[in-house]
């Protein structure tokens, strides 16, 4: 690896974008769907999990809110810690 990229990766390695405390991610799905654009998700469900793909519904009135990928994922919002590079605060030091 040449040194100058090296020297890159260790200067932005610990920079990482999160979400104010007690925000949610309810408007960047919403753009992502309303953009068409995919939506790139940690889930800390049963472990940490990765989930991608276009948002077909978001249904954030339900009793249990969530969302609807195109291919038919479907994922609860509560279990969302990131999307598309933008962390929670509780997981912004992983």
């Amino acid at each position: 690896m040449p040194k100058w990229l090296d020297a890159i990766k260790f200067k932005y390695m610990d920079i990482r974008t999160t979400l104010p405390v007690n925000g949610t991610f309810l408007e960047i799905l919403l753009n992502c769907r309303e953009r068409n654009e995919k939506a790139a998700m940690l889930l800390d469900s049963d472990g940490m999990n990765r989930a991608e793909g276009l948002i077909k519904a978001i249904y954030p009135d339900a009793p249990k809110p969530y969302l609807e990928l195109v291919s038919g994922t479907r994922i609860d919002l509560e279990t969302i810690v990131a999307v598309n590079g933008v962390f929670s605060p509780a997981f912004s030091e992983c």
